[in-house]
């Protein structure tokens, strides 16, 4: 009886009896939980209001499950009971064995109250399960303390986790002696946490005739991190589709799409799978976004003060179309996701429609052709703008006809961000007004904002250094005198390289006066960047050089991300065939 009591208890009013919120303050939650189109917790909205913190929120959905919650600590877990459950379960649903009493283990876990989870690990384990309600991260802390080859950095540091280069990752070049004996799911676990360690942002899995390559990329540089033998390629290949379930999301036939989301070592991972076949077996690319980087606020981004500033004014009047631009890994979609992060998505109706669903964005609803069922973009950016939106993010290819049914919601009051794949903001504007009906365009434009991005110089080993004459006089003479370039040597905490970490380049331009009237018709790229330079608006080279200036990144760095981009180094412009490939909205 006492727990048909609990049951009949909501999570709101247990939350008020605790003293932890009041009831003005319940009432706020249950009407934005009203207004909202997405079915949303109201746990989550308590969270996201400030009006509780996960932890409380947690603590009570356990005791209404009849639950205890725990803050772990190392002296509750027993890490010999760890091997009850598989690694890859553990790492995939964060839960985590701590004791075992005859035929029964304790199980940590963040979600009490699932029942189909506690199924689940009755069948892995073939024990009784009882469970222990503990936040994630807490989990993941004491989950650092069970591993016997973690090697340096203490559990749960997260700041030395940051700090972690590629000569920290845990991996030794003698494979059968160290990993032989290995199951491939262990070894693709211990991948996912190294890359994770060193800021990898994919791994790649390249199988040769002997071996099998496996690279991290760090900073848009690849690192050969392993080579084991080649007959490991099949067994690891099925240990990361088996971390994405049965069956796996995606396309099939030759090339096959995968994506899941893990807990690893404390932070929320996604890790994106493309396998393709080559000819010594299946090509994998991990590619691991960590969700910290989605709430990155734009002040971090790289912005100038004054650029930001007029990009805030314009994302701030809360309508039109504004694209943002730049080719492949240029950091487009960090950008929207910031760009989201800073405005209100308990009082806006914010929609996204991504290829990828990439981050989590507490009070966003996102969605992409796989979450609606679809094959086609456009079917879903029908059905997404019924549900008028306040603000629509498009981070993913779509058509001409698409293009159009965008703009006229930017122009009849959505805002509308769009990312577009092109060289720099003029280019972004002349594909874009080939696109779309000029006078659809010229309401509803706003403005574009470009953007590449370049690695950092080594704060551990910079040191200055003197470009050849000739260039110092064509970059003076191009943007003024630069006192002193900085270079990093090169060391243990950039790989080598003298370079850690990346930043952006920015090009904003506003559409307003003349440029505005410009869309009237449609223009080829080279007017429209003459159009663009006679109004004053600063190229992705002189953000560049400002940022050598500022002794932020190298000249060298500057010049080949730049390479090819046209500006005021007076560099031959590409033809259009030669621009950037992908079409607007890609």
């Amino acid at each position: 009886m006492a727990t048909a009591t609990r049951q009949r208890v909501r999570l709101g009013d247990l939350l008020v009896q605790r003293g932890v919120i009041t009831d003005e303050q319940l009432a706020a939650a249950l009407a934005a939980q009203q207004r909202g189109s997405q079915q949303r917790l109201i746990g989550e909205i308590l969270v996201d209001l400030g009006y509780a913190t996960k932890e409380q929120v947690l603590s009570a959905v356990s005791a209404s499950c009849g639950v205890p919650f725990a803050r772990l600590v190392p002296q509750l877990v027993d890490p010999a009971v760890r091997n009850a459950l598989p690694e890859s379960f553990i790492q995939k649903h964060g839960v985590l064995p701590l004791f075992k009493i005859r035929d029964m283990i304790t199980v940590a876990t963040s979600e009490p109250s699932n029942l189909f989870l506690v199924d689940e690990m009755v069948h892995a384990a073939g024990l009784r399960v009882q469970l222990v309600a503990a936040t994630p991260d807490n989990i993941y802390q004491m989950i650092e303390h069970t591993l016997a080859d973690r090697k340096g950095q203490p559990p749960g540091d997260e700041a030395a986790a940051d700090a972690s280069t590629l000569d920290d990752v845990v991996l030794s070049e003698d494979f059968d002696t160290v990993y032989g004996s290995w199951p491939p799911e262990k070894v693709a676990t211990l991948l996912v946490r190294e890359a994770v360690r060193a800021r990898a942002s994919v791994i790649h899995l390249e199988p040769d005739e002997k071996v099998l390559r496996i690279r991290f990329g760090i900073d848009g540089a690849l690192h050969v991190v392993m080579r084991p033998p080649v007959r490991l390629a099949a067994g690891l290949v099925g240990a990361f589709d088996e971390m994405t379930g049965p069956g796996g999301r995606g396309a099939s036939g030759p090339e096959v799409r995968r994506s899941a989301r893990l807990l690893v070592q404390g932070r929320a991972v996604q890790l994106q799978i493309a396998s393709m076949g080559g000819a010594f077996g299946p090509c994998v690319t991990v590619r691991l976004v960590r969700d910290d980087e989605a709430h990155r606020p734009l002040e971090k981004l790289g912005f100038d003060f004054e650029l930001l500033a007029r990009y805030r004014k314009v994302i701030e009047a809360g309508h039109g179309l504004v694209l943002v631009a730049g080719p492949r890994a240029s950091g487009i979609t960090t950008t929207l996701y910031s760009t989201l992060n800073a405005l209100d998505p308990i009082r806006l109706n914010i929609r996204t429609l991504e290829s990828c669903v990439h981050f989590n964005l507490p009070g966003v609803n996102q969605f992409s052709p796989a979450t609606c069922g679809m094959a086609d973009p456009d079917a879903a950016l029908a059905r997404l703008l019924a549900q008028q939106p306040d603000v629509l993010v498009l981070d993913c290819e779509v058509s001409d006809a698409a293009a159009k049914m965008a703009a006229e919601a930017a122009r009849d009051g959505c805002l509308v961000l769009a990312q577009v794949r092109a060289i720099d903001a003029a280019d972004a504007l002349a594909r874009l007004s080939a696109r779309v009906p000029a006078d659809i365009l010229g309401v509803a434009l706003k403005a574009v904002l470009a953007q590449r991005l370049v690695r950092a110089v080594c704060t551990h080993c910079r040191s200055s250094h003197e470009p050849p004459a000739d260039l110092r006089r064509q970059i003076a003479d191009a943007f003024g005198p630069v006192e002193q370039y900085i270079k990093g040597r090169g060391c243990a905490h950039c790989a080598r390289t003298g370079l850690a970490g990346q930043i952006g380049l920015f090009e904003l331009v506003p559409l307003e006066g003349h440029l505005a009237e410009l869309l009237a018709a449609p223009r080829d790229h080279r007017q429209w960047r003459a159009a663009v330079r006679a109004a004053k608006c600063p190229s992705l080279w002189v953000d560049g050089v400002n940022k050598i200036r500022a002794g932020i990144t190298s000249l060298e760095e500057v010049m080949a991300v730049l390479s090819g981009c046209p500006g005021e180094m007076l560099q031959p412009e590409p033809a259009p065939a030669a621009a950037a490939a992908g079409r607007p909205g890609d």
